[in-house]
């Protein structure tokens, strides 16, 4: 689903050239607060390291995300969304809900919250790993 989602936002972006994977990275950062590194990046979205850095590199670039280092293990890096990533995450927020009147169009109150918890458990899941 969230290929899905990265590929039709990454139509809406093309000015900007993203690509799935770093609309992803921003959607999981947005959403995430408690996902902070490159490697727990690499987890969530279950992709390379080095697509994961490279990625990185290019949201910072283009002054979407920053890093700092962690005030105990100066070998660790936080990301964080910048301010003048808050337009960029405005349009996603504008294009996911338009992609979600697309496909959630027929799905019921039921049906959603049954996606819901079933999101929600496999969330845990990947958290406690």
């Amino acid at each position: 689903m969230r290929d899905y989602y990265a590929k039709k936002i990454k139509d809406s972006f093309q000015e900007f050239n993203f690509s799935p994977n770093e609309i992803s990275i921003l959607i999981v950062l947005k959403n995430n607060p408690t996902i902070t590194t490159s490697t727990e990046l690499k987890v969530v979205l279950g992709v390379s390291k080095t697509l994961i850095s490279r990625s990185v590199d290019s949201l910072e670039k283009k002054g979407l995300i920053c890093t700092c280092e962690d005030d105990k293990d100066t070998r660790i890096h936080h990301l964080q969304l910048t301010d003048e990533c808050k337009p960029v995450l405005k349009i996603i927020d504008e294009e996911i809900g338009k992609i979600n009147k697309t496909l959630f169009y027929d799905v019921s109150v039921e049906e959603m919250k049954n996606l819901k918890q079933t999101m929600s458990k496999l969330q845990k899941r990947v958290e406690e790993r």
